[in-house]
């Protein structure tokens, strides 16, 4: 698999991966990037998400096999993503900057096969690579009712990638940090 910062020329590849339905398609990873309040336009979530492509920096990076647009996580500061700032269950634990993997959708048809793996490797060298020191995560520990549900990764992946967990509010939602 090879990683790209989605930037716009890239974007209809991310489109791919979210593929005309469900949940990826209507969210376009702007759950986590929700203002307080909500967002006071009308658009939908995939123009707020193709205009902040536009703007920069890349908010995260699409994974390709064999050339075809396959997967997408969403990385950044984590000050970029205030609905993490109000979660009761991931609100920041301490004053530390970090950066924040929030995000993994893989195309139907593809799921299981190592790419979120791949993608999170991705995301640490994109990250580390943009100055950040400390990576955090959320991902999810036990059994889920559906793939929907593992949207934040899971607690293996990250523990492979040597994240350590930080914290839990709950008892299958633990915050996970990296020092790089």
């Amino acid at each position: 698999m090879v990683c790209r910062p989605l930037t716009p020329e890239r974007f209809p590849d991310m489109e791919v991966v979210f593929g005309v339905t469900g949940v990826a398609r209507r969210c376009f990873c702007m759950h986590w990037r929700r203002p307080d309040g909500g967002f006071a336009d009308k658009r939908d979530n995939r123009d707020r998400f193709e205009t902040l492509t536009r703007e920069g920096p890349p908010p995260g990076l699409l994974g390709y096999v064999e050339g075809s647009p396959l997967g997408w996580v969403q990385v950044g500061p984590r000050h970029l993503f205030p609905t993490i700032g109000r979660s009761r269950l991931l609100k920041p634990v301490d004053d530390v900057e970090t950066w924040s993997i929030n995000c993994f959708v893989v195309k139907t048809g593809h799921r299981r096969s190592g790419i979120g793996t791949g993608l999170l490797a991705a995301a640490i060298e994109y990250a580390a690579a943009q100055g950040a020191r400390v990576l955090e995560a959320y991902p999810v520990d036990g059994e889920r009712a559906s793939v929907v549900d593992l949207f934040t990764g899971t607690l293996g992946m990250f523990a492979v990638h040597g994240f350590a967990e930080l914290l839990r509010r709950n008892e299958d939602r633990p915050i996970v940090r990296l020092t790089i």
